[in-house]
């Protein structure tokens, strides 16, 4: 007969009700089955251990039967002797009827006829009951109707079974009669199946090893939680089950904390007079116990390795298919693990997660009233998805006012609640001291910075941030995303800052770190710094007028890091700044030399860029440890200074020092400088006579447009592998000791005008892997040139090729349309050897536009070479059976007359350009902005900037036709409410430019100035600047007004980027890149917008194309959670 489902009308406060007769079961059979539902998870009622003295026993009896789901009935020999047992039997089948309470009986030790008819030992039970209660013999009748109602139920009959196997049997199956009602606690943790299933499969319960997984994450991010779910989702499945909690805390009592451990672990198997002396003892009794067991075991918040080693060694421990569960905080305990399978990470909820959390606590489940939505989306926002955060502020604004949550809201944005800070703390506690100061570095100056800027400012203050970091983000207090910059959460940036400010919160000047402009402030006005003052960072873009003591640093003399970002007057000017400093980074420093009436002993890293400098310093001064100069954009900056007493400098950078005529000569006499550049120093003259820099690897001089000969490079620099000398249209040629310059990797002389050859000897860098000479004057090669094996990139763009009639660069992905605009004339041809096939390792030759009439014979024969651009070469033909034999060729670009048939090359070999020259789209300016308006909604007041776009136009100078193939516009992907991102590929020939629109939520508060509002795009494709680094274009202004339009077009080698706000002039610019995009299959396009002080509303991207135009959009409102 099968049992019905569990009902749902009862309560359910208890799962199981267990009914039995005390003096024949208590202290065996009975007490054996209640320790194995126990063990299972089960909740079970037993009268004898459940009620509190004092009550009224029987009325809390009745109470607990109609609160459970199932009775267990132990009918035993001497059960229907008892009135006790019979009144509760006739309820519990009184409550089967009414409640649909589940009733199993089992027949311990009698059989279920002899219950049924009342006979052997229950005759002589009713006879007794018969005399006793003989002015009521219908209670008799009943207790025998109930007995005999439930002799004929479906239970166990127990007769020759061992009482082991029966007591497996019954629990099993009571336990999937209960599966789908059994209470898991899911308080506080939202899409709770989800993360259940993903955990789930990550413990792969198929394998019969024994495995280890980690809950990994923040504090108050739901692990315990998490864990706790699965565990009683899963325990029926093994043998034994044990969940330990707060590991960490129980352990602080050292060895005999552990011991506790242990003895919870194995309380259920050992005998209770069996006492764990030593964690090592308790080691070896948990191999004893459970080592032909299948267990599943939780460890719960565990935060060093010898709890591991105590309570989970190794694979001998457990039985097949056992399964560890830790949760931690540090994922290097997990990784260090033997037994390790998978490491779950924790993340963050999302913000509708967050408000339903939120809601759960504040509202009981229920959806906000309407006053109260726009508050919680505020508390939700503050709490950055952290579910202790949230479910703290539910809690604590459960019932209240709007008046009340208003000012809640504004205590803790300035001071969050010290049961949050307090939990997030133990992270931090934990920490060794080196680490707890990089993580109050973090905490104060560096969350949201990169990662590379971050650990070279670390190091250079004297710190070990490589292991740090990695060591704060293995212990969940930061993270770094994918474009590796740190990010740390609200509640922990502002737990660390309140370890900072909290020992004196009303005198700055004893802080460690100071970073709020009101602090600095005052410290530097009232000189109150101290020697407990490690480090300033001011990054606030604001101006400001300040009135600071000459002598304002003279105090800290602890002082080693300062950052000052910002764009500063000093009022007075500064005296010295600290001797101890090993870091100064100071934009727009606004003096005319560096203070140096405190000698800078420590120094190692100085960057002033966009300053006021014309001289760094006078004469000799002596920086034993410098090892970086930046003053990049110093304007004013006339000459460089003697760097001779800076004997450890190896990085000189100085980027458009405009006014800059000559260098020291003792930067060409300097041992130890690596790294060097001068581009943009267009007014540079002269360079050291003599340059024997025996460590120098990177040399750039782009742009050096007056610059005429370069030096002799002496014999001793080998270690020279780079060398930028674009756009020196006035350099006349190469020294013949370039030959010196053994490893020698990059020579780029692009748009050196005047340069009419290569020395002969250029054979001799035998390291060469890049040379490009575009926009040169060359027009023959020496043969030598052509017997570097291991070039890679040779490029000879516009060598020899045509003048024009009308200004501006053609259009080199789209010769058709070019060659209908411009008429050629006066052209000579590259003359190129008969023979290049020595070139083995050449894997791009750009041959575009040099008027080419033939190619070498051998061109056919480079088995290396994957990229040929021949576009451009008017006179060409080209027979496709002389490239057939390059079988590594991936990429051709020509633009004239081929012979033969494709079929010659392999099918993977790409042709470009296509036919470009039909559907020409028109930049249409009224109508993109039409079409841009038509996203906004209606209420938007949009300004029309129509006109502005004209720029697509007229700073490219060739009408209004632009033909471009059309891509799908990417969406920008939202990171929070101040930023966007998106990152798509861009294909070879098939992109050509793109508008971005921006509108911005209106300003909130105009307490605030707009000076720190800022906007922030930067864009990055892979390409190639002209310093050889990564094309990077950064842009960084005001947030007027709430519309903003950037434009950028490509054309050539040059970008055309166009920024506009509503209300204010646009401003145009343009910016140089190598052009290798083009020849570059899946170009990764990457564009960043961030704001200070403002929040996105919308973000359009549109890609101008083919089709009509057409926009991709992304809306960001602040109230969408």
């Amino acid at each position: 007969m099968a049992p019905d489902d569990v009902s749902t009308k009862s309560k359910g406060k208890y799962q199981v009700f267990l009914s039995f007769r005390g003096k024949d079961t208590r202290l065996n059979f009975t007490d054996y089955l209640y320790e194995a539902l126990k063990k299972k998870g089960i909740i079970t009622f037993r009268d004898d251990e459940e009620l509190e003295r004092g009550e009224s026993i029987s009325q809390n009896l009745l109470d607990a039967i109609e609160e459970s789901l199932i009775a267990i009935v132990v009918i035993s020999k001497n059960y229907a002797s008892s009135t006790w047992c019979l009144d509760e039997l006739q309820k519990i089948v009184d409550c089967k009827q009414s409640l649909g309470l589940q009733v199993f009986p089992i027949f311990y030790g009698v059989d279920p006829s002899h219950v049924g008819h009342q006979s052997e030992s229950f005759e002589q039970a009713f006879k007794d009951h018969e005399q006793k209660f003989v002015g009521d013999k219908e209670k008799v009748q009943k207790w025998r109707d109930v007995l005999k109602y439930v002799a004929k139920l479906s239970g166990w009959d127990f007769k020759n079974k061992h009482e082991s196997k029966l007591i497996e049997e019954i629990v099993e199956h009571i336990y999937k009669k209960l599966e789908p009602k059994l209470a898991i606690n899911t308080d506080g943790l939202i899409s709770i199946q989800t993360k259940v299933n993903d955990l789930i499969s990550h413990l792969r319960l198929e394998l019969q090893d024994t495995h280890l997984i980690g809950i990994w994450g923040m504090g108050g991010i739901g692990k315990t939680t998490l864990a706790d779910v699965v565990y009683n989702k899963i325990k029926s499945k093994f043998d034994f089950s044990c969940f330990l909690p707060n590991v960490r805390e129980a352990s602080n009592e050292g060895d005999q904390g552990l011991v506790k451990l242990q003895d919870k672990l194995l309380s259920q198997f050992k005998p209770k007079n069996m006492i764990i002396d030593t964690a090592r003892q308790g080691k070896d009794m948990i191999k004893n116990f459970l080592h032909n067991k299948k267990v599943l075991l939780v460890l719960d918040d565990v935060n060093a390795e010898i709890q591991l080693e105590h309570l989970a060694g190794n694979q001998n421990w457990f039985g097949g298919g056992s399964r560890i569960i830790v949760t931690t905080r540090d994922k290097h305990l997990l990784t260090s693990h033997e037994l390790l399978l998978a490491v779950y990470e924790m993340r963050l909820l999302n913000n509708q997660e967050s408000l339903l959390l939120f809601c759960e606590k504040a509202f009981n489940g229920n959806q906000p009233l309407t006053e109260y939505l726009e508050l919680s989306k505020k508390v939700v926002e503050y709490s950055g998805g952290l579910p202790l955060a949230l479910k703290v502020y539910g809690s604590l604004l459960h019932g209240r006012s709007i008046q009340e949550w208003e000012d809640t809201l504004i205590k803790i944005c300035h001071v969050p609640l010290d049961d949050i800070l307090n939990k997030l703390k133990i992270s931090y506690d934990m920490l060794e001291d080196e680490y707890k100061t990089i993580f109050l570095c973090i905490a104060c100056f560096f969350n949201g910075w990169p990662k590379k800027e971050v650990k070279l400012i670390l190091e250079n203050c004297g710190m070990h941030p490589l292991i740090g970091i990695n060591v704060l983000m293995e212990k969940s207090l930061i993270a770094c995303d994918a474009k590796l910059v740190l990010r740390m959460h609200d509640l922990l940036q502002e737990m660390g800052q309140k370890i900072v400010t909290q020992k004196s919160p009303l005198d700055p000047g004893r802080h460690q770190w100071l970073w709020s402009l009101e602090d600095i402030d005052k410290v530097l006005r009232t000189n109150t710094g101290t020697e407990k003052v490690q480090g300033i960072v001011l990054n606030e873009r604001v101006q400001y007028d300040a009135c600071w003591l000459p002598d304002a640093f003279s105090k800290m003399c602890n002082i080693r890091l300062l950052i000052i970002m910002c764009d500063l007057h000093l009022q007075i000017g500064i005296k010295c700044l600290s001797s101890s400093l090993k870091v100064v980074i100071w934009e727009k420093y606004p003096l005319k030399a560096l203070p140096l009436d405190v000698q800078l002993d420590e120094l190692v890293y100085l960057e002033m860029f966009y300053s006021k400098i014309e001289k760094l310093w006078n004469g000799i001064h002596f920086f034993r440890k410098l090892k970086r100069i930046n003053l990049s954009y110093s304007e004013d900056l006339i000459e460089t200074p003697d760097i001779s007493g800076a004997p450890n400098l190896k990085e000189l950078y100085l980027r458009g020092c405009v006014k800059l005529v000559k260098v020291h000569y003792s930067v060409g006499l300097h041992k130890k400088l690596e790294g060097m550049s001068f581009y943009g120093c267009i007014n540079l003259e002269t360079l050291p006579s003599k340059m024997e820099m025996c460590s120098l690897k990177y040399l750039n001089l782009t742009n050096c447009s007056k610059l005429r000969r370069l030096p002799d490079f002496d014999g001793k620099m080998e270690c020279v592998s780079e060398m930028y000398l674009r756009n020196c249209t006035n350099l006349l040629s190469l020294p013949n000791t370039i030959s010196n310059l053994k490893s020698l990797k990059i020579i780029n002389i692009f748009g050196c005008s005047k340069v009419d050859r290569l020395p002969k000897n250029i054979n001799e860098n035998k390291a060469l892997e890049e040379l490009d000479m575009s926009y040169t004057s060359i027009r023959e090669m020496d043969s030598s040139l052509f017997h570097l094996e291991n070039l890679e990139r040779l490029i000879f763009h516009g060598c020899s090729g045509p003048t024009f009639k009308s200004q501006g660069k053609p259009l080199t992905s789209l010769w058709k349309c070019w060659r209908k605009r411009y008429q050629i004339i006066n052209t000579e041809s590259l003359m190129l050897p008969r023979f290049i096939s020595n070139l083995s390792s050449l894997t791009i030759l750009d041959l575009r536009f040099c008027n080419l009439k033939s190619l070498p014979e051998d061109i056919g024969h480079l088995p290396s070479l994957e990229i040929l651009d021949l576009r451009g070469n008017v006179g060409l033909s080209l027979h496709l059976a002389s490239i057939a034999n390059l079988s590594k060729l991936r990429i051709l670009l020509f633009d004239g007359n081929m012979y033969g048939s494709r079929t010659l090359l392999p099918t993977h070999v790409r042709i470009y350009p296509q036919d470009l020259s039909a559907d020409l789209s028109v930049v249409n300016g009224p109508k993109l902005w039409n079409s841009f308006k038509s996203c906004c909604n209606e209420e938007e007041h949009i300004e029309d900037c129509s006109p502005f776009l004209l720029f697509l136009t007229s700073s490219m100078s060739i009408n209004k036709n632009y033909p471009s193939y059309y891509i799908d516009g990417p969406v920008l992907s939202r990171h929070d409410n101040s930023s966007a991102y998106i990152e798509t590929d861009c294909g070879m020939g098939i992109w050509f430019g793109l508008v971005l629109f921006i509108v911005l939520e209106p300003e909130v508060s105009l307490s605030m100035p707009l000076m720190t509002n800022y906007i922030y795009i930067k864009w990055t494709f892979d390409s190639l600047d002209e310093d050889g680094g990564t094309f990077c274009y950064i842009t960084s202004t005001t947030a007027n007004s709430n519309h903003y339009v950037m434009t950028i077009i490509m054309n050539d080698d040059v970008a055309y980027v166009q920024r506009h706000q509503s209300g204010y002039h646009h401003k145009n610019e343009s910016k140089h890149f190598i052009n290798f995009w083009e020849t570059v299959e899946n170009s990764q396009l990457k564009i960043e917008v961030a704001l200070k002080g403002r929040k996105i509303r919308k973000c359009w991207l549109q890609q101008l194309g083919k089709e009509d135009f057409r926009f991709e959009s992304l809306t960001i409102p602040s109230t969408n959670l």
